[in-house]
């Protein structure tokens, strides 16, 4: 396939894609559209009918001339049968001319009538076609008002599923979870950083408790320093009391 068979094709492609977005979008169009057609076939359909129909009846109206002049020629032959009988001689000839009018007569009213047969049982066809439009154009209308209703009561339920399915927290729950997490990652890297900084809270209580660890060490120190340093001191004031103890009593 030629390219430039290739890119008519995809014209035409992308207009059928149009055409069917655009129908689907406008159904009651596309109805009307198909119900006027219709119409219009029927329209076109009844008029050739009438056609047709006429031709028949003129068949019908010939046919029935015939007839009628047929059974006058008969008639009259009859009486110049009579008459040629009773020995007038005009009685004759006029019979001879009365047969060849007679014979003509029935050839034209046989050739009419398969004529008419032929207009009737056309007639007919095309009625059977005409009355299948009507029905079917009777039908499609009916058809277009349940089909229409039937798409607004559908986009009606999807309408409402929507709005049901718009109600759910899932998505904001989900995003909620996520800002969580997001927070929680901020909070860890100021921790982080923090911790690298030595000026978090766990840190700060640390040092805390080593520098009371310290001063506890010191004064613990300092009292036994203080205690050694005092000892001698402490048992010459104690020998001193129990001495001035003595002297008083004796």
């Amino acid at each position: 396939m030629g390219v430039p068979s290739r890119f008519w094709n995809f014209i035409k492609g992308l207009f059928w894609q149009g055409q069917k977005s655009l129908e689907q979008a406008n159904p009651e169009a596309v109805y009307e559209m198909a119900i006027r057609k219709m119409k219009s076939n029927y329209q076109q359909m009844h008029t050739a009918v009438g056609r047709l129909a006429a031709e028949r009846n003129r068949l019908r109206a010939q046919v029935k001339s015939k007839s009628e002049q047929l059974q006058e020629v008969e008639i009259d032959l009859d009486a110049a049968l009579a008459e040629a009988g009773a020995g007038n001689p005009d009685g004759a000839e006029l019979g001879e001319d009365l047969i060849n009018e007679k014979d003509a007569l029935e050839s034209e009213i046989a050739s009419v009538k398969k004529e008419l047969t032929a207009s009737e049982a056309l007639v007919t066809d095309y009625m059977g076609k005409l009355r299948r439009i009507e029905s079917q154009t009777k039908n499609m209308e009916s058809k277009k008002d349940s089909m229409i209703a039937k798409l607004h009561s559908a986009k009606a339920r999807k309408a409402f599923g929507d709005m049901v399915s718009g109600m759910s927290t899932s998505a904001e729950e989900s995003a909620v979870s996520d800002i969580d997490k997001y927070i929680e990652g901020v909070a860890a890297q100021a921790d982080i950083t923090d911790e690298m900084s030595g000026a978090t809270r766990e840190e700060k209580r640390r040092k805390l408790r080593a520098s009371a660890r310290t001063r506890s060490s010191k004064s613990k120190f300092q009292a036994m320093l203080e205690s050694r340093q005092g000892g001698g001191g402490g048992q010459k004031a104690a020998a001193a009391k129990a001495t001035e103890g003595k002297g008083g009593i004796g």
